[in-house]
């Protein structure tokens, strides 16, 4: 669930009037306030902090996320066309109070807006903090709605270093909700009373104040561990698996089952929006019991579901192979470095769509929590696996297993001269593993293919040469009995977490996933704790390659339990 913060800034913001020189008349529809050389309309601004699941938990302060380095103010007049604009930003002081409550920032401020025609009496403003360079407000209200944020979504939320020191800076808008009477639901309306002619000597006095509401565009996201969950001294998760083939635990059975160990290594948001608007779209016509929540909360200033950059559109790739011609929306990533710690948290702009396209290309087009681990043995050394047909092998038992088959079905003709016997002649040997290795075919799939490094002289078993139509029947039999095996190269492997927003319905029998049941919203953290961890996860062969999670159940073996705070908390347990 989702909980809403608050972070309050205080600005004034004068606004200059320019005098009509054609006529020096001042239209009958224009506000008094505009006879004088000055006004001044003085704001206040206020930030909707995070929330929890299903609107459950208490506020939370940002971590270094409220820091702002300049702030924007856009005017539009009644008909939405834009009027002026003016920034200002003198600094603030951070709330303190326990427990955290709903204002997280404060800040008095005087800022000169110029430009102003009378004719053009700004009825309605936008608040922009820490702005992406190169942001371009929209000229009328309806453009500002679709405007993007900048055209990488990670400028959104970006560190800046002065003197060794890292400070976070968050674009932050109005926020978006529906209220009767409130005509857009991303602006803050201005009125006559909002507004004087007198200049501003003391900011935190002033009356008639406008209060606005922001919101970080940014989702935040956190993975952490329960503490109940069992590990060694290590550091590393036991678990208990069945492996097939010889040197385990035991003894030189063929299959038993086996202590394993899992070594978290950190993890990586995946599938996250590539872009962002800059302010919230939402639907009014949005009703509580389709979406599952209370999505529209006007008290709180906030909204919990909201439109995304590629709301309502498809085309997301089916598997690695379509990454980057078929990744038009989302960024897709491979977890070779810059991993996320445990307990730190990540950001990435909002992700949500339409429950049919969801469900039409579940999992790839919703953003997931990508977990990067390690199989070990009882000592932590990395166990080169393969899963195949449900079962575990080391890759020396896989491949002597892949080369019994093709044996029993009589498809090994391929040997190698190995002395001679007692008469004299030459003897020959069946090809063994050392004559077969794997080889990646994408996702983490591989297939035995027939290799000889040192060129031997093969033959058939009655002394025949080999022929190279032998060899490519070989290789045929070969990836057909080890079709769909996923390798574990140095025991890497990860699991898949599709975060979770709102909704906690059912999916269908037919497989139709509720609107809201997954996605990422602006202003919410989403707060993943894993509490079970039994099973390993899917197999990583290649570390460069981009991983787009396929519908597989290997992929999902775990437990976790979402929170979303505002910085809306939304909790979710995962079971590995």
């Amino acid at each position: 669930m989702k909980m809403n913060k608050l972070l309050g800034l205080l600005v004034c913001t004068a606004l200059c009037a320019c005098s009509n020189d054609e006529s020096g008349i001042i239209p009958n529809d224009t506000p008094n306030v505009f006879t004088g050389d000055k006004a001044y309309i003085k704001v206040r601004l206020a930030d909707a902090g995070t929330l929890t699941r299903a609107q459950e938990g208490d506020f939370e302060y940002g971590t270094n996320e409220q820091s702002i380095k300049n702030a924007s103010f856009y005017f539009y007049d009644a008909d939405g066309v834009f009027v002026t604009q003016g920034d200002v930003w003198t600094d603030g002081s951070a709330s303190t109070t326990t427990p955290a409550g709903n204002i997280e920032f404060a800040s008095n401020n005087i800022v000169v807006l110029k430009g102003l025609d009378k004719k053009s009496y700004p009825r309605y403003m936008v608040t922009v903090l820490n702005k992406p360079t190169g942001f371009v407000h929209g000229k009328t209200l309806d453009e500002m709605q679709t405007v993007l944020a900048d055209n990488n979504a990670e400028g959104i939320y970006y560190p800046a270093t002065t003197n060794n020191v890292t400070t976070n800076y968050f674009t932050m808008s109005t926020t978006s909700y529906t209220e009767t009477n409130r005509e857009k639901h991303f602006v803050t309306e201005v009125n006559e009373g909002n507004i004087s002619l007198e200049p501003m000597t003391d900011a935190s006095a002033i009356a008639n104040t406008v209060t606005v509401y922001v919101e970080r565009l940014a989702a935040k996201v956190t993975l952490k561990v329960s503490d109940n969950l069992p590990k060694d001294a290590n550091g590393r998760y036991p678990i208990k698996v069945t492996v097939a083939g010889e040197n385990n635990s035991a003894g030189s059975g063929d299959i038993a089952s086996e202590d394993l160990y899992v070594e978290l290594l950190g993890w990586k948001l995946n599938a996250t929006a590539k872009k962002s608007f800059m302010v919230k779209n939402i639907d009014a016509a949005w009703m509580d019991n389709d979406l599952g929540f209370t999505w529209n909360r006007p008290t709180d200033r906030r909204s919990h579901w909201g439109k995304s950059f590629n709301y309502g559109f498809s085309g997301y790739p089916e598997n690695a192979a379509g990454v980057p011609a078929n990744s038009e929306y989302l960024n897709y990533v491979d977890l070779e470095n810059g991993l996320t710690a445990l307990e730190n948290p990540a950001y990435c702009a909002e992700n949500t769509n339409t429950n049919t396209i969801v469900t039409a290309n579940f999992p790839t087009g919703v953003t997931s929590i990508l977990l990067k681990a390690k199989v070990c043995d009882a000592n932590g050394n990395a166990l080169d696996l393969v899963r195949y047909n449900g079962l575990l092998f080391k890759q020396d038992s896989f491949l002597e297993y892949v080369l019994n088959v093709l044996q029993t079905r009589n498809q090994l003709d391929v040997w190698y001269a190995n002395g001679t016997d007692e008469e004299g002649n030459a003897r020959y040997t069946q090809i063994g593993k050392e004559y077969v290795k794997l080889e990646h075919v994408g996702d983490g799939k591989v297939k035995v293919v027939f290799t000889n490094e040192h060129g031997t002289s093969l033959y058939a078993e009655d002394g025949s040469n080999c022929s190279d139509q032998t060899i490519t029947a070989l290789n045929d039999d070969l990836a057909s009995a080890s079709a769909d095996a996923i390798a574990y190269n140095g025991g890497l492997m990860y699991y898949n977490i599709p975060v979770e927003h709102l909704n906690n319905g059912d999916v269908a029998e037919n497989g139709t996933i509720p609107e809201a049941k997954y996605g990422v919203v602006r202003n919410h953290h989403y707060v993943v704790t894993i509490d079970k961890l039994e099973k390993i996860g899917r197999g990583i062969f290649d570390g460069n390659e981009k991983i787009v999670p396929g519908d597989d159940p290997d992929a999902y073996y775990v437990g976790a339990k979402i929170n979303i705070l505002s910085w809306k908390i939304v909790s979710q347990n995962v079971e590995l």
